[in-house]
């Protein structure tokens, strides 16, 4: 039965798919019999046309007249002193302008991958800290921003000057490593290199960097959390203590569609959003800024009357690693890089997210920033009408009455 169904669909889709004007008596003979299967077609076929305009339009970025992101700033000014102080929320998004690729954004990593053109990703060590990242340290050490929680892997944040304990990083990051024996005295070891550049495979469960601990000669591995990884515990207490406690949330540089990271600034009181594109939490957030993350941290330093430094590549271990070794930081598209896409095929990922068999603290994530991988999707559990959606090969019923979707 379901195979003469599915046959019936194909013949009645193949005569939707002509025209009127060549379509055969037989094929009209076929659309009046079968009216409802025609219409049930269409119908489908329209929520997709639908369903694909809309993530078009999601996905489109946006930029504000400067008049309004001016305006807008000044009103995130002013919300900041009623609230006296504010956490930053902070994606892929807010280091683009240190020529790491985001993932969603026009030119990211799984944008570019879908049409099929890899993606180069700069070394690590030669991305400097964007003035974005040093307005984040001039705001904290004025007493307004209070914590830092980012979904980023590149160390920028620390390496600008904000204090470790003053940022919460999800996802962990590529300058550090920790021995595999629990016994072991050295837990973790802050490298002024990218642990996970000589390794010859990254992905899930595959953290060991091939170095020795210097206290035990046991394994070191690094803290990259991968796809479908738990996020470490502490860390995830930190960042939702620090979230829950806050007036104010503002979220930079991401679409805030990863879990847990996207449920987080929803616990302050108040939600600001500043990103390019649409994003999950735009309907509950009190401001939303289309602007680039640069301009508006900087310009809001100097609503608040905040001195922003030049990042001094002197005071960071690892920027002065680049310069003793002759080299230049990357500004440009040029420079020394790697296929950062490569790394991101390495991987054995699925689909994590809210549902049975799914523990919250569950992330898809690629290095350096939040990402989606497609290509396991089959593991994410999907509901009947999903699978109907997801499926064309699934018999649309043929009575109105058998029909729930």
């Amino acid at each position: 039965e379901r195979a003469a169904r599915e046959a019936l669909e194909a013949r009645v889709r193949s005569a939707l798919s002509r025209s009127h004007s060549v379509r055969t008596q037989e094929d009209e003979q076929l659309l009046r019999d079968h009216a409802f299967v025609a219409s049930a077609l269409e119908a489908r076929d329209a929520r997709r046309r639908d369903r694909k305009t809309e993530k078009e339009a999601r996905a489109e970025e946006r930029e504000d007249p400067g008049e309004r992101t001016a305006r807008n700033v000044q009103a995130l000014a002013r919300m900041i002193r009623d609230a006296k102080s504010f956490v930053l929320h902070t994606g892929a998004g807010f280091s683009t302008a240190a020529c790491i690729p985001d993932f969603r954004g026009s030119s990211g990593v799984w944008t570019m991958r879908a049409k099929g053109m890899a993606v180069p990703m700069p070394r690590f060590e030669r991305c400097a800290p964007t003035k974005a990242h040093m307005c984040a340290v001039a705001l904290y050490r004025a007493g307004y921003l209070s914590h830092v929680v980012t979904q980023n892997v590149d160390g920028l944040h620390g390496r600008a000057g904000m204090p470790r304990t003053a940022v919460s990083e999800l996802h962990g990051t590529v300058f550090r490593e920790k021995c595999t024996n629990e016994a072991c005295l050295v837990t973790t070891l802050a490298r002024d290199f990218d642990v996970t550049a000589g390794k010859p495979h990254n992905g899930r469960h595959r953290h060991v960097t091939g170095r020795a601990c210097p206290g035990c000669g046991g394994d070191l591995r690094d803290v990259v959390v991968q796809f479908g990884e738990r996020i470490d515990d502490d860390v995830l207490a930190k960042a939702t203590e620090v979230s829950r406690g806050a007036k104010l949330s503002l979220v930079m540089g991401t679409s805030l569609k990863i879990p847990p990271a996207n449920r987080l600034p929803r616990l302050s009181k108040t939600l600001v959003i500043v990103n390019l594109q649409w994003t999950a939490e735009d309907k509950h957030s009190k401001l939303k800024l289309n602007a680039r993350c640069d301009d508006v941290l900087e310009a809001l330093c100097g609503a608040l009357g905040v001195t922003v430094c030049s990042y001094d590549p002197g005071a960071d271990a690892i920027g002065a690693r680049v310069l003793a070794a002759g080299e230049t930081f990357v500004k440009d598209e040029s420079g020394h890089r790697r296929r950062c896409d490569v790394k991101a095929e390495e991987a054995t990922t699925f689909n994590a997210g809210e549902g049975e068999g799914y523990d919250a603290r569950s992330v898809r994530f690629g290095v350096g920033g939040e990402g989606e991988s497609k290509k396991h999707e089959k593991f994410a559990p999907l509901s009947k009408r999903a699978r109907r959606m997801k499926n064309p090969s699934v018999p649309i019923p043929t009575d109105p009455a058998t029909d729930r979707a």
